[in-house]
C-alpha cells in the first residue's frame, strides 16, 4: 500500500490517516494493525513490533483530537477545548516517558546554538505510546508556532497541510491526486459548457 504524506508536519500526517474524510471516512489507516504498522514505517517510524488493535485505539483518539483542532483553525475558528485537552494530556504523558538527553558535542563551538544542546530521547523503534508522544509534541509545536497562517484544508478531500510554497498559493493536498482531479473536472465542465452553448 502506498501512503501519501502531504501535511508538512508530523501531527498533520496523523490527522490525515483517514484518506477520504470528506466523503465520510470509510477508509482508516489506523483501523487495521498491519496497515497502521506500514503507515508508521512509511514515515520512518519503524515499529518495535506490529501494532495491535488496542495499541491503535489511543492513537486514533489523539488523531481525532489533532484533526478537530487543526480543522477548526483552518476554518478560522478557535481550537475546541476538548481537542486541546486531549493533545495536552498526550504531550504531558510523553514528556514523562521520553525525556531529554544532551546532544553529542553540545557545548563545542556552534553545536549548542545550531542544533540545540539537548534532544528528545526517542526510541530507535517505535511503540504506539511513543508515536502518540511524538505526534502530540508536533501538534503542540505547530499550535504554538508561526506557521498557522499557512494551515489549509484541501477542498477536495479535507486533508490538512501546511502550505510551504513560496507564495502561499498551494490549494490542494497534492497536485498529483486532488489537484489533478479538480483541474480535469474543471476542464471537462468548460468544454461541455462551450459545446452546449
Amino acid at each position: 500500500m502506498e501512503f501519501e504524506h502531504v501535511g508538512n508536519a508530523e501531527c498533520l500526517e496523523l490527522a490525515n490517516t483517514i484518506p477520504d474524510r470528506s466523503e465520510g471516512g470509510a477508509r482508516d489507516w489506523l483501523a487495521d494493525p498491519a496497515v497502521a504498522t506500514a503507515w508508521a514505517a512509511s514515515l520512518e517510524f519503524e515499529p518495535a513490533r506490529p501494532f495491535t488493535t488496542a495499541d491503535l485505539a489511543s492513537l486514533a483518539d489523539l488523531r481525532d483530537a489533532v484533526h478537530t483542532a487543526f480543522a477548526a483553525l483552518a476554518d478560522g475558528a478557535s481550537v475546541p477545548h476538548a481537542a486541546l485537552a486531549t493533545v495536552t494530556e498526550a504531550h504531558a504523558a510523553g514528556l514523562g516517558r521520553f525525556g531529554y538527553v544532551a546532544r553529542d558535542g553540545a557545548g563545542t563551538h556552534g553545536a549548542a546554538t545550531r542544533d540545540g544542546a539537548v534532544t528528545r530521547d526517542w526510541p530507535a523503534r517505535w511503540t504506539a505510546d511513543a508515536l502518540a508522544a511524538r505526534f502530540a509534541e508536533s501538534a503542540v509545536a505547530e499550535l504554538t508556532g508561526d506557521r498557522l497562517d499557512r494551515l489549509k484544508a484541501c477542498p477536495s478531500c479535507g486533508w490538512l497541510f501546511i502550505d510551504t510554497s513560496r507564495n502561499g498559493g498551494r490549494r490542494w493536498c497534492s497536485m498529483r491526486t486532488c489537484g489533478s482531479r479538480d483541474k480535469a473536472l474543471r476542464h471537462y465542465r468548460r468544454r461541455h459548457t462551450v459545446a452546449d452553448a
